[in-house]
C-alpha cells in the first residue's frame, strides 16, 4: 500500500467514525425523546413540533453548510459542527420546558447539518478518480449503521441506567469524533483556489435544474428517503397486530438500517466496477417490490425479512447515487452539490410520514404501501437507460 493510499484510508476512517457517531446520536435518542418530552408536559402539537423542528433546521442548515464548505476550511467547519452537535446533545438533559426542547432540537438539527454534508463534501473532494463508489459506500455505511445501532442501545441505556443516559452517550461519542478529526484529519481541506473557479450559487442551481441526470438522482433520493421515513412509522403499526414487545419491534425497525449499512461498502465497490444505473435500478425495484408485499406480511419473521430486503435495496442504490452527485461536485462545488443531495433525503424523510399518515387515516393500512411502491417504481424508471444525460454538459462549459 502506497503512502497516498494510507493517507486516503486514514481520512476515510476518521470521516466514517464522525458520520457513525453523528447518526448514532440521532438514533440513540429517537426512541426515548417522545417519552422525555412527555415528562416535560408536551402535548400532541408540541410533540410534533419537537420532532419536526430537527428536520426543519437541518434542511435549512444544509444550504448554509454547503455554501461554507466551498469557501472555508472544511476541517474547521466539521469541528465546529461536531462541537455544536455535542453542546445540543448535553443541553437535552437541562431542558425544563417544551419551548426549550424545541430550541434545542433546532440547534441539534443545525449541528447535524454541519456534519453530514461537510463530511460527504470532503469525501467528494479527496476520493481518487474511479473510487467514488467505495468512498461513499464507506461513509454511508457508517451513516446507516449509526442509525440502526442507535435504537438498540437506547432501550438498554434508558432501562438499565437512566432516561438521560442516551443523551450523555451521544455527547461522549461526539466528543470522541472531535478528538479524532482534530488529530488525524489533514488541515489543508479547503478547496484549492487554483482549481476551476466555482460559478455563483444561482448558476449552480440553474445548472442542476437543467441537468436531467441530477434531477432524477435527487428525485430517487427523495422517494427512497420518503419510503424509509414512512417505514419507521408503518412497521410498528403492522407489528402491533402481532402482539410483539417494544424491544422486538425496535429490532425489526433497526434491521432496515443495519442491512443497509453492512452492505454499503460492498455495493460501493460494485459501483466502481459496473454501471451505476444498473445498481440504482436493481435497488429501487427490490425496495419497491418489498413495499408492495408488506401489507401481506402476517408473521414477525416475514416482517423482519421485508425490513432487511428494503435495506438491501437501499444499500445497492445509495453509493451509486452519491458517486454521481460527487462527480458534479468536482466543478460545481462539492459542498453545494452534496448539500442539495442531503436536503433531498431530509425532505423525503420529513414528507413521507406526513403523506402516509394522511393516507393511513383516509384509505386504510394497505394504500400507503402501494403509494410508496408506485413512487419508487416511478423514480427507478429513468435508470433503465444506459445513455448518459447530456443536458449538464450543454449548460456547463466547465465540463466540455
Amino acid at each position: 500500500m502506497t503512502s497516498s493510499e494510507k493517507s486516503y484510508g486514514r481520512v476515510l476512517f476518521v470521516l466514517s467514525i464522525s458520520m457513525f457517531c453523528a447518526m448514532l446520536g440521532i438514533g440513540i435518542i429517537a426512541p426515548v425523546l417522545p417519552l422525555y418530552a412527555k415528562k416535560l408536559g408536551a402535548g400532541g402539537i408540541a410533540l410534533g413540533m419537537i420532532m419536526g423542528s430537527f428536520s426543519f433546521s437541518r434542511s435549512g442548515g444544509m444550504v448554509i453548510s454547503g455554501e461554507l464548505a466551498d469557501r472555508m476550511n472544511m476541517k474547521i467547519l466539521l469541528i465546529f459542527g461536531l462541537t455544536f452537535y455535542a453542546a445540543a446533545s448535553i443541553a437535552y438533559t437541562f431542558a425544563s420546558s417544551t419551548g426549550e426542547m424545541i430550541l434545542i432540537r433546532i440547534g441539534h438539527g443545525f449541528g447535524s447539518a454541519m456534519v453530514v454534508p461537510i463530511t460527504m463534501a470532503i469525501g467528494a473532494n479527496i476520493a481518487p478518480p474511479g473510487k467514488e463508489g467505495i468512498f461513499f459506500g464507506s461513509l454511508q455505511g457508517a451513516l446507516f449503521l449509526g442509525i440502526g445501532t442507535g435504537p438498540l442501545l437506547s432501550g438498554f441505556l434508558a432501562e438499565k441506567v437512566a432516561m438521560e443516559a442516551p443523551f450523555l452517550s451521544m455527547t461522549i461519542l461526539t466528543l470522541l469524533s472531535i478528538v479524532l478529526v482534530f488529530i488525524f484529519l489533514p488541515g489543508n481541506l479547503s478547496r484549492n483556489r487554483e482549481e476551476t473557479v466555482l460559478p455563483p450559487t444561482r448558476l449552480v442551481v440553474k445548472y442542476l435544474l437543467a441537468d436531467h441526470e441530477m434531477l432524477v438522482v435527487f428525485f430517487f433520493q427523495f422517494c427512497s428517503a420518503m419510503c424509509r421515513g414512512s417505514l419507521v412509522m408503518m412497521i410498528p403499526i403492522l407489528a402491533s397486530g402481532m402482539e410483539l414487545s417494544l424491544s422486538r419491534i425496535g429490532i425489526i425497525v433497526s434491521l432496515n438500517s443495519l442491512s443497509t449499512g453492512i452492505l454499503q461498502r460492498f455495493s460501493g465497490r460494485l459501483a466502481d466496477r459496473v454501471h451505476k444505473y444498473w445498481l440504482i435500478l436493481a435497488g429501487g425495484l427490490l425496495s419497491a417490490v418489498t413495499l408492495l408485499g408488506l401489507p401481506s406480511m402476517k408473521t414477525p419473521l416475514s416482517l423482519a425479512l421485508a425490513s432487511i430486503a428494503f435495506g438491501i435495496g437501499h444499500a445497492f442504490a445509495s453509493p451509486s447515487l452519491a458517486a454521481i452527485a460527487a462527480e458534479r461536485g468536482k466543478s460545481l462545488g462539492a459542498g453545494r452539490v452534496m448539500g442539495f443531495f442531503n436536503i433531498a433525503f431530509s425532505i423525503g424523510m420529513t414528507a413521507g410520514p406526513v403523506l402516509v399518515g394522511f393516507l393511513l387515516e383516509k384509505a386504510g393500512e394497505s394504500i400507503p404501501f402501494y403509494f410508496l411502491s408506485l413512487m419508487l417504481f416511478f423514480a427507478s424508471f429513468p435508470f433503465f437507460s444506459h445513455r448518459r444525460f447530456e443536458a449538464f454538459e450543454s449548460v456547463n462549459p466547465e465540463r466540455k
